[in-house]
C-alpha cells in the first residue's frame, strides 16, 4: 500500500523467533573434542623414571605404582567424559548460550585434572601420609568441581526442551541428572575414607568411580 507521494509505507520490524538464538553444535563439539583429547594426552607427561640406582629399575617401577594407577583412573575418567560428552550432544539438536557456558565447566575440569593427578601419584609414591591426605583432598575437591560441572549440563538440557532433538526425552536427561549427582558425593566419601581409615582406602574408591561411570555410561 502506498502513501500519496508514491512511497511504500515501511513494514513493521520482524519478531525475532526464539530459534534465532539457538546455536550449531558442530564448533562446539568439534572444540570439545580437541581439548579432552590434549587433556589425556597431557596424563602421559607424568609418567617418566629418572634418578634410579642403577641395577634397580625393576624396583623403581614397582614403587611407581601410584603414578600408573593415577594415570589409569585419570584416563578413564577423561575417556567417559568423552563418551558421556557425545552421547549428551548426540541427543541435541542445537545449543544455546547456557549450555556453552556449562560445556566450558566440564572442559575446565578435564584441562585441570593432569594437575591433581600428578600430585597424588607424587604423594603416594613418596609415603608421606600427610602428603597423601591433602592429595586426596585435592583429588577428590577437582573430581567434585568436575561433576558438579555435569550436574549444571544436564540442568540447562532440562531447562531448554527446544534443544532436544528428541521432544520425548524428558526421561532420559532427567535419569542423566540423577546419574551425575553421586559421582561428586563419591570423591568426598573417598577424601573422607582416606583421612580416617586409611589413605590407600581413599585412593582405591578414587580408582574404582570412573571404573564404574565406564560401566554404566550415559
Amino acid at each position: 500500500m502506498t502513501d500519496h507521494q508514491g512511497e511504500s509505507n515501511p513494514e513493521p520490524a520482524a519478531t525475532a523467533s526464539p530459534d534465532a538464538r539457538l546455536i550449531g553444535l558442530d564448533r562446539t563439539v568439534f572444540f570439545s573434542d580437541g581439548v579432552l583429547a590434549i587433556a589425556m594426552t597431557l596424563l602421559a607427561l607424568d609418567l617418566s623414571v629418572s634418578g634410579y640406582p642403577e641395577h634397580h629399575l625393576g624396583s623403581e617401577l614397582l614403587t611407581r605404582w601410584p603414578n600408573y594407577a593415577a594415570f589409569f583412573s585419570s584416563f578413564v575418567y577423561i575417556a567417559v567424559m568423552w563418551v558421556n560428552h557425545h552421547r549428551i550432544f548426540d541427543g541435541l539438536k542445537a545449543a544455546n548460550t547456557p549450555l556453552l557456558w556449562a560445556n566450558f565447566g566440564i572442559l575446565l575440569g578435564a584441562v585441570i585434572l593432569p594437575f591433581p593427578t600428578a600430585v597424588l601419584a607424587e604423594a603416594f609414591t613418596s609415603g608421606a601420609v600427610d602428603d597423601q591426605h591433602a592429595a586426596l583432598l585435592l583429588y577428590a575437591l577437582m573430581a567434585t568441581l568436575m561433576g558438579t560441572s555435569w550436574t549444571a549440563v544436564f540442568i540447562v538440557i532440562l531447562r531448554h526442551p527446544e534443544l532436544w532433538r528428541n521432544p520425548d526425552s524428558w526421561p532420559i536427561w532427567q535419569l542423566a541428572l540423577k546419574r551425575s549427582l553421586p559421582g561428586a558425593g563419591a570423591y568426598v566419601v573417598a577424601a573422607g575414607l582416606g583421612l580416617t581409615i586409611s589413605p590407600v582406602l581413599g585412593l582405591v574408591i578414587v580408582l574404582a568411580v570412573p571404573i564404574f561411570y565406564a560401566v554404566t555410561s550415559f
